[in-house]
């Protein structure tokens, strides 16, 4: 099994990562799946310009780092995307790495299992994580792809994710459950 993980974060040792690296603990501990990490933020991901070339030619003609990412989406069997709530959203690293899926056509990606793992820092929901988990299982429904599981874990009061032993405990049991 390959699991391509992309951690949307800007904060490589952030709260968003040590989720996603406890989670990748337990994938790794159980499933002995080859595991692929992409941290966006160290990636040239421009923006999609909606010219269209993708959809009369293949792929996409922004030359920049997605080029490397499209085959790591293409061959995973598992996705897992972390990211940070920004502003009721996901953070614009992952943003801008969804929005360039357009190139992609549905059968060469379709029938994945995805995970979704947020922090944020207002405990109300309407705070931003059920506006992304709405977006991802939009996005799911129109890939063919399967919305596996959504963790979130909130990070109020300034108490980081390393100090949430059940926060830590819990995403590295769903990881183990691959």
């Amino acid at each position: 099994m390959k699991v391509a993980a992309f951690l949307g974060s800007p904060r490589k040792n952030g709260n968003t990562a040590r989720l996603l690296k406890e989670f990748l603990k337990g994938v790794s501990e159980k499933s002995g799946a080859t595991i692929n990490q992409v941290y966006l933020q160290e990636n040239r991901i421009l923006g999609c310009t909606g010219c269209g070339y993708c959809k009369t030619s293949t792929g996409c003609k922004l030359e920049d780092d997605m080029q490397n990412i499209y085959p790591i989406l293409k061959e995973a069997d598992v996705l897992v995307f972390a990211t940070p709530i920004y502003w009721w959203s996901m953070s614009s690293q992952l943003k801008a790495l969804i929005d360039r899926f357009y190139a992609l056509e549905i059968s060469e990606i379709k029938g994945k299992k995805i995970y979704l793992l947020m922090t944020y820092g207002d405990p109300l929901p309407n705070s931003g994580p059920e506006l992304v988990e709405r977006t991802f299982r939009d996005i799911c429904e129109y890939i063919e792809w399967e919305l596996v599981k959504v963790y979130g874990a909130c990070t109020d009061n300034y108490m980081p994710v390393e100090q949430n032993a059940e926060a830590l405990k819990e995403v590295y049991e769903i990881g183990r459950s691959i």
